[in-house]
């Protein structure tokens, strides 16, 4: 079994690496930094890794990564979307166009285009699991962050639709909806102070690691979770508003 993981180089996507690892698969590890993809492939088994230095956000690099995937292990079986990022801090109003352009690439284009390249190999294979990661923001929203809200709403949108279109195919597509994630990027991004606040709002009590994300990435892309298929699911500690 092959699992193509993007931004596996830190976070979430890392996590995601070596939780299928653990389960057994061979892996594709996809990362525009060079650096951290590579550290994630070097604490995993010698050989079950093929790294990728790739932008997903490019129509030819993602061919062309689907293709040395398909190169090295004949098959993809399992396609993990990690890539997003998120730049809060300008309402519709003061965003530029370029700036909302550059996150719908970045959160929604680069998942279209690797289901795009990946999803007719799937298909002949007669089987195959996608598993996107959209964001708790594009349920609920999000101040000061248009661009990645509506961008993550797609996200699950496109989930509900390639469900649609090729899951009698023998595809499953679903998707995980994370709330705050103490990652690499939330601890550059967030003091102490912030990211305890936002744990606070839910009833966990505390914000969730990227292994917990992992763990339902992992369940979703199983035949364990066989007759789930076009659904977001919200891993978020259960936020204190819903009570």
């Amino acid at each position: 079994m092959v699992a193509m993981i993007s931004a596996a180089g830190e976070g979430i996507g890392e996590a995601t690496a070596h939780a299928f690892a653990e389960a057994g698969y061979h892996l594709v590890l996809v990362d525009v930094n060079a650096e951290a993809v590579n550290a994630t492939a070097a604490d995993l088994p010698g050989g079950i890794a093929e790294v990728v230095v790739a932008d997903v956000t490019d129509e030819d690099a993602v061919a062309a990564l689907v293709a040395r995937a398909l190169e090295r292990f004949g098959r993809v079986d399992v396609l993990v979307n990690v890539v997003g990022g998120s730049r809060p801090g300008k309402t519709a109003a003061e965003l530029t166009l370029d700036e909302w352009n550059r996150m719908l690439a970045l959160n929604l284009t680069s998942t279209f285009l690797m289901c795009r390249a990946v999803l007719p190999h799937m298909e002949q294979q007669g089987k195959g699991a996608i598993v996107h990661v959209s964001s708790g923001a594009g349920l609920r929203g999000m101040r000061a962050n248009p661009g990645y809200v509506a961008a993550k709403a797609g996200v699950g949108a496109l989930t509900r639709a390639l469900a649609l279109d090729h899951g009698r195919n023998g595809v499953r597509v679903n998707c995980v909806a994370p709330g705050p994630i103490r990652t690499p990027l939330m601890r550059r991004n967030r003091t102490p102070e912030e990211i305890k606040m936002m744990g606070q709002i839910a009833i966990a009590g505390r914000i969730g690691e990227p292994e917990e994300i992992a763990a339902g990435i992992v369940w979703l892309a199983s035949d364990a979770s066989s007759y789930v298929m076009g659904q977001t699911i919200e891993i978020d500690g259960g936020p204190s508003s819903f009570v």
